[in-house]
């Protein structure tokens, strides 16, 4: 793949060949080199998007469980070491394709193209809506803010009287001014003060008045 695919999102097709590269044991930077992409960037798509599948069914995730001689009482066991995984914890980072994965009983990860496509999605939804909320808090705040606005209540009544939403008025009107929850039915002229506020100097610069007045030149009031 060349090589001005580097600063370009991850397709669900990228995200396939790294789920088949997993599969095949094949390194970071085999699969980069693959999708034509830097291995730091397969890295954060794998360690973000990998599901864990697999909880541990031991208390302590030690190394010599299977050999255990102490009755897996682990409290201060000298023969005690943390258990890692190359293949999980290193390159190619998940558990895919693994030759010990129908019988460890340690914690394992997967990558599904599908699912990190989709949680890549959501996540690029969420922050593009220009709020530090997630879609779902979102709905839940307009399931409370939408009815009100429309019987006539005021936003400063509606953060009164409902502390759980947790924001104050300004905020509230800069939510609805900007569009957040025009999903939910719900714009800015739905504000009853909003027909009536006179435009703001800030907001006034965004009209560009027109200047070419040609069409005047030559006309006087008898005209018209």
């Amino acid at each position: 793949m060349s090589s001005n695919n580097k600063n370009l999102h991850l397709t669900v097709q990228e995200r396939i060949i790294i789920e088949k590269g997993i599969e095949n044991g094949s390194t970071k930077a085999a699969i980069a080199l693959t999708i034509g992409k830097d291995k730091s960037t397969v890295g954060k798509e794998i360690k973000k998007h990998r599901e864990l599948v697999h909880k541990s069914s031991y208390k302590i995730n030690c190394a010599n469980m299977k050999n255990c001689s102490h009755n897996h009482v682990c409290d201060n066991c000298a023969d005690f070491k943390p258990f890692t995984c190359n293949r999980r914890d290193r390159s190619p980072g998940a558990c895919n394709g693994c030759s010990k994965y129908t019988y460890c009983r340690y914690d394992k990860y997967r990558y599904k193209a599908d699912f990190s496509h989709k949680k890549y999605r959501e996540d690029l939804v969420d922050s593009r809506t220009g709020i530090n909320m997630s879609y779902e808090e979102c709905k839940a705040m307009a399931d409370i803010i939408v009815p009100l606005i429309k019987a006539g209540h005021s936003p400063y009544h509606i953060v009164t009287n409902h502390p759980e939403l947790n924001i104050s008025e300004k905020t509230l009107y800069n939510y609805i001014e900007n569009g957040i929850f025009r999903e939910f039915g719900l714009l800015d002229i739905d504000l009853r003060i909003k027909t009536k506020r006179k435009i703001t100097k800030k907001a006034s610069n965004k009209y560009k008045k027109r200047e070419d007045k040609k069409y005047l030149n030559g006309r006087t009031y008898d005209d018209f």
